[in-house]
């Protein structure tokens, strides 16, 4: 159908020289790839039926205005509405504070949005009021995050926990935040107020809502419902997180944390006239509630001393003896003898009592599932210190299961890393979508004259004697030949450890910031305010840093990012696909995140700066192509002089 151009003006007039945003934004520049994007968003926003358009934008592009103009016209034209999906926080909070209400404003349309996140993020009344009745507890700090919290409930009018000046990690949100566990739903007493409830209800009123990845899996993967919010146009960022989120959400675990949790004194203590009611004596019950956690706790106590964190499974453990049948006996034992207990009136303690029967069970075949590894290696298994974990080897069945399920009219997928060499056809085959329209962009700007790229030939391999050593010093000498400046991916924790404490025993010109040192947020707002600081972090510090500008000047990387060969789900997916899974999985997800790596540095078009690899692998290893994958700008060559040590 098409659009009256009096009310939907072409991309053309919108973002070239005398149109809206030119005229609004003092320091707007003409890029052309940006209204090419906005084009192709335009032209499948007229298509239908599932339509897919998959992007790549680089860095500077203006992808969020490109992608967000045309589709928030259309949805005011036609009365649809757009559910935009992203990975990260920051992307959320530059939309919701920054691009939409810019948005708006530019093209004089008055638009409701807003951003729904996951339950976690509000609190429970239900679990408020119980802190209080618990008097405060202290958490170790005298009592003050629980009076805050409880004085903070009765005020606030969204529950949003980000809105308390507290931190983040404190266990006390913990205690208090929302979760589907123990949830009353209708039966529970402060339903009528519910935060989450309300939110919900918020959204539906919005044309425009923003959310993540997890989120939208999570209802249609995880509790296999739709969207709670209905919509017509998906708009998907930060696409290349598809697969991981989609695959976190059907992921399955088992701690011993939450059977304990399950089988307390408080749970026996609580549901003592439903056990009654079952025709098991209290005493009987305890009994059941003792041997099962004792079987349960000897269960994971062999798994914690005879199986290293992170270490996958391919079989199930045969060391496990009886501890799990028993467990499993014991507990489904239990689940039989309180089925008799049946729905009635509106009663909360009820109502608790039958979500805490169907936890129950959904635990024991948790754990089951996991302890089977019947699934490998379509699935992958694991022991990650505190739980056993299970997650599914591939994504693509469940990307486009959750996609079919909501139908929505037109898909929109952008990113600024979806290709090699300009082919979507790695992320089409993680994701299992293929795109009905592709458009690959170029960087908006000459990277040739504004960055270089060094490969450094350590002269040493990984796993060699001074390796690491040898990595603190050269990324000491790059740091101080900069003048600071400079953010420091690196591979392992235990090298990061090495950097950092090089770089802060030495007295330096420019502040040494160091993750674990300080929270993330803390960390990245030290390093964006002061221009001559240095960021030592891991490869998760590879996204979500935007330092245009003087600021930044280097990027330091000290090898190809390729997971660890004993990853669980590297195993698995290299026993389910075979040798060629190096070349077809690994190998192309290396590329993608040393892409995201060094597109850190390069921001605007005064940007000046070089990116440096610490692996000659690039250079040497000429079959794997990654230099192909590299910025459009000279390359260099460096080769150390190793000299004796002095210090």
């Amino acid at each position: 159908m098409a659009i009256d151009e009096t009310s939907f003006p072409s991309m053309e007039a919108l973002f070239g020289r005398g149109g809206p945003f030119s005229r609004a934004l003092a320091a707007y520049e003409e890029r052309p790839q940006q209204t090419r994007l906005a084009q192709a968003v335009a032209r499948a926003l007229d298509e239908g039926s599932g339509y897919l358009l998959a992007a790549e934008a680089p860095t500077g592009v203006g992808k969020s205005f490109a992608l967000l103009a045309p589709a928030m016209l259309r949805v005011l034209d036609r009365g649809e509405r757009l559910l935009f999906l992203t990975a990260g926080i920051p992307l959320q909070e530059q939309l919701l504070n920054k691009d939409l209400p810019l948005l708006a404003s530019t093209l004089e349309r008055d638009v409701a949005y807003g951003l729904l996140k996951g339950r976690r993020n509000y609190a429970c009344l239900l679990k408020v009021h119980e802190l209080g009745g618990e008097g405060y507890l202290s958490f170790n700090d005298g009592g003050f995050a629980s009076s805050r919290i409880v004085q903070w409930a009765a005020e606030t009018e969204t529950g949003d926990l980000s809105e308390l000046d507290i931190a983040p990690s404190h266990p006390a949100l913990a205690r208090v935040a929302s979760s589907h566990k123990g949830c009353l739903g209708g039966s529970c007493p402060f339903h009528d107020r519910c935060f989450v409830v309300k939110a919900l209800q918020r959204a539906q009123g919005w044309q425009i809502v923003v959310a993540n990845y997890h989120l939208f899996f999570s209802y249609v993967l995880g509790a296999g419902r739709p969207f709670p919010v209905p919509f017509d146009i998906l708009l998907c960022d930060e696409a290349h997180h598809m697969a991981e989120a989609a695959r976190a959400s059907a992921s399955r675990r088992s701690a011993l944390a939450e059977w304990s949790r399950l089988l307390s004194r408080a749970t026996l203590n609580r549901f003592t006239p439903f056990f009654e009611e079952a025709g098991l004596a209290p005493s009987e019950a305890g009994e059941r509630f003792n041997e099962g956690l004792a079987h349960l706790a000897g269960l994971f106590d062999k798994l914690s001393a005879l199986l290293p964190r992170g270490r996958g499974l391919q079989t199930a453990p045969e060391f496990l003896g009886s501890d799990g049948g028993t467990a499993f006996e014991i507990v489904g034992s239990l689940e039989r003898a309180l089925q008799s207990v049946g729905e009635g009136d509106d009663d909360p303690v009820r109502a608790e009592f039958l979500l805490w029967r169907d936890e129950l069970r959904q635990a024991r075949e948790d754990l089951a599932w996991c302890l089977d590894v019947g699934q490998f290696p379509n699935w992958a298994y694991w022991w990650d210190g505190e739980a056993l974990s299970s997650a599914p080897t591939l994504s693509s069945t469940l990307i486009r299961q959750a996609l079919d399920q909501s139908e929505p009219r037109v898909i929109v997928a952008a990113s600024a890393t979806m290709t090699l060499e300009g082919d979507f056809g790695f992320w089409s085959h993680e994701t299992g979508l293929e795109p009905d329209e592709t458009l690959c962009l170029d960087s908006p700007f000459d990277l040739a004259s504004q960055m270089e790229t060094w490969v450094v030939d350590m002269g040493l391999a990984v796993g060699d004697e001074g390796y690491d050593e040898r990595v603190a010093r050269v990324v000491e000498k790059l740091c101080d030949d900069n003048g600071g400046s400079t953010l420091i991916l690196l591979s392992s924790i235990r090298l990061l450890k090495e950097v950092g404490k090089r770089l802060q025993s030495r007295r330096k010109p420019y502040n040494v910031l160091v993750q674990g040192d300080l929270p993330r947020g803390t960390l990245l707002a030290a390093f964006r305010d002061d221009v001559t600081s240095v960021l030592v972090g891991s490869v998760s510090f590879r996204e979500g840093i935007d330092i245009p500008g003087e600021g930044l000047t280097q990027v330091i990387v000290d090898r190809i990012p390729f997971p660890h060969p004993q990853d669980p789900l590297v195993e698995a997916r290299s026993r389910l696909e075979g040798a060629r899974s190096f070349a077809t999985v690994t190998l192309p997800w290396a590329k993608l995140y040393l892409r995201q790596a060094l597109g850190r540095l390069i921001r605007s078009g005064s940007d000046r700066g070089r990116a440096v690899i610490l692996d000659n692998r690039v250079l040497v290893r000429r079959g794997w192509r990654v230099v192909e994958c590299l910025p459009p700008a000279p390359l260099k060559r460096v080769t150390l002089k190793v000299q004796a040590r002095r210090d």
